[in-house]
Order: structure tokens, then sequence, then C-alpha cells
């Protein structure tokens, strides 16, 4: 008696889908991959819930703590980045933990509001910067010394926008693990907005200073990222992108004598 279905009752295989029978083709392996990568990454939510606390630490002196009774100087727009800032936090962190739970439909929805959040955190970043040149001149600082003073916010602008266009580009081509990485890259680019203010605000370190952990910091988790995925033979090609990009605006800083 025969232990299995005969030869012909065997189905046919799908392209694409992997069977016991299915002979192995590239797109089967690269789903492999994909799988094995997801595994390697599937407790990243829980890694980013990391920013909460360093965020909630970096504002809470300048900015929460003085919840109703705000100081004059925190305008509306300063309310409104606060709030844009921590909504992009959230994103981040539920994202992998949607993909985690296996909440796909709520990944993209979360996913299409990011485009919202991005869309809105440029103009008010800009007014940002545009605020805080302007109280460095009324401080007594001259219009070159104003302006030097805000690369460090304005290029991190740049390089964050610059990264999001790469991680939408890849998702709409279907490559979620580049996708991935760009968005941790995203993460890592924020972290001065409330590691810096903590390192300030509760260990009285100079402004200088701190920007320039934040740096080490950075790139010293990008290099670990870099060697996680080369180890593991995963494409680390936005780790490496992101390196680059963010390296060229260190060196450009600290040639310009690290202002702030």
């Amino acid at each position: 008696m025969a232990l299995g279905p005969s030869p012909r009752a065997l189905p046919q295989a799908k392209v694409g889908v992997e069977t016991p029978w299915a002979r192995p083709t590239r797109q089967n392996r690269v789903s492999k991959n994909t799988w094995v990568m997801e595994r390697a990454y599937r407790n990243l939510g829980y890694f980013l819930l990391a920013l909460l606390p360093i965020f909630i630490a970096g504002f809470w002196i300048p900015y929460l703590s003085e919840i109703p009774a705000f100081d004059p100087s925190i305008t509306p727009p300063v309310h409104i980045h606060a709030v844009l800032l921590f909504a992009w936090i959230a994103l981040l962190v539920f994202q992998p933990l949607a993909i985690r739970f296996r909440a796909f439909s709520a990944h993209r929805l979360l996913g299409r509001a990011s485009y919202v959040v991005m869309a809105l955190i440029v103009p008010f970043t800009l007014a940002m910067i545009w605020k805080e040149y302007h109280e460095k001149l009324i401080e007594g600082k001259s219009i070159a010394s104003a302006l030097q003073a805000e690369f460090v916010s304005s290029a991190q602008l740049v390089v964050t926008v610059a990264v999001y266009v790469l991680a939408i580009v890849r998702i709409q081509k279907r490559d979620v693990p580049a996708h991935m990485r760009y968005m941790i890259c995203i993460a890592l680019f924020l972290l001065p907005a409330g590691l810096a203010r903590t390192l300030g605000y509760w260990f009285n370190i100079r402004q200088m200073t701190s920007q320039t952990i934040c740096l080490a910091v950075i790139e010293t988790c990008l290099v670990a990222l870099i060697t996680f995925d080369l180890r593991r033979r995963f494409n680390a090609r936005p780790y490496v992108v992101a390196f680059l990009a963010y390296n060229a605006t260190a060196v450009i800083w600290i040639a310009l004598g690290r202002p702030v």
C-alpha cells in the first residue's frame, strides 16, 4: 500500500511558491533569505522602544515639564513640531511591531500615515531652524555665525528626508529588507534631537560636546549594523549609504569648527 499520493496526484508547483516538491528558483531563494532576515530583525520594535525614554528625558525640562504653563518662547509651531516628532517616533516603533505580530494591514495603514507626518515634519522643522536662527541674531551673533550654527539641524533634515525617499522607493519596488534598513537609519538620525537635549539638560554637557557624542553614537551604530549584516551575508548597502551620507555632513560640520 502506498504511503502517500502517487506522482500523478501531486499538484503542480506554482511559480514563486515554496513547496517540498518545487524546484528551487531564484524567487524561492529570495523569499527564504527574506524570511531569515526577518527572523534576524524580528525584535527590532523592542529595540526602537529605547527612543521613547531618551526623547521624554530630552524634552522633559524644556518642554514637557512646562505643561500647561509654557514659556512665551514656546510658540504654536514649537508645539506642532513636538507632536509631529513624537508621532514619528511612535510610527518607527509600531511599524516593526506590527510586522512582528503579523498585523500587516495596520503596518500598511501606518506606512501611509508616515507620508503625511513626514510632509508636515519638513516645513515645521524649517520653521524651528528659522526661529533658532533669529534667536541667535538677537543674542548678538553675526549672520555668518548664526547660519553656521544651524548647519547641523539643516544637514540632518536633508539626510533624513533623502533616506526616507530611498525607503519609499525601495518599498514600492517590493524591496522590503532595504526599506526596513533605511527606516532604521532614520531612527538613528533622529537620535540627536533627544539624546543631545538629555545630555545638555540633565548632565550639563555643552551642546558642541553633546552633538559630537551623538555623532559618535550614530556612526558606531551604523558600523555595527553593517558588520551584523555582512556576517550574515545580508545586503548592507542601505547602511553603507547612510554611513557615507552622515559622515559627509559630519566632516563639513567639523571643518566649520563644530558650530552650534
